[in-house]
């Protein structure tokens, strides 16, 4: 039997789309609501609002200078305190720095970078402590 290219896409599109059919109805009609539960841990470790507000204060500082943009000049080594503090209460001991680099035309070609940093050194006797400043949180 000859069939032409044309009866050969529209047999395929209608196969296609009666199995989309049967795939929905035995999923069931009705579509219920999404559950949330994978989300439940979403945004939990950004410091931000009240967490930096917390850890802000035991710096002496307010989570009110992370609404000025000058902090970056002005408090960047309080801030790294803070959050040297809060990354280690939650098992941190890197920080990546994640960058798009540009293209030599001045365009972004989707490919990303990313340095992973220790928030440690090593002292004089040879021993790790933590590390982390100003410097190294706004580069």
């Amino acid at each position: 039997m000859l069939t032409s290219a044309g009866a050969v896409r529209m047999w395929a599109r209608k196969s296609l789309a009666q199995g989309m059919i049967s795939s929905a109805a035995r999923m069931g009609a009705a579509r219920g609501m999404a559950s949330m539960e994978a989300y439940e841990d979403f945004g939990k470790h950004v410091f931000s609002g009240t967490v930096a507000d917390e850890y802000l204060k035991k710096h002496g500082a307010s989570g009110d200078i992370l609404n000025d943009p000058t902090w970056t000049q002005t408090h960047a080594d309080t801030v790294a305190a803070a959050v040297l503090d809060w990354a280690v209460d939650n098992g941190a001991n890197v920080f990546c720095h994640w960058f798009q680099p540009m293209a030599a035309s001045g365009v972004r070609h989707g490919q990303t970078g990313q340095v992973q940093n220790m928030m440690m050194k090593f002292n004089s006797k040879g021993e790790p402590e933590f590390d982390f400043k100003g410097k190294d949180l706004i580069k």
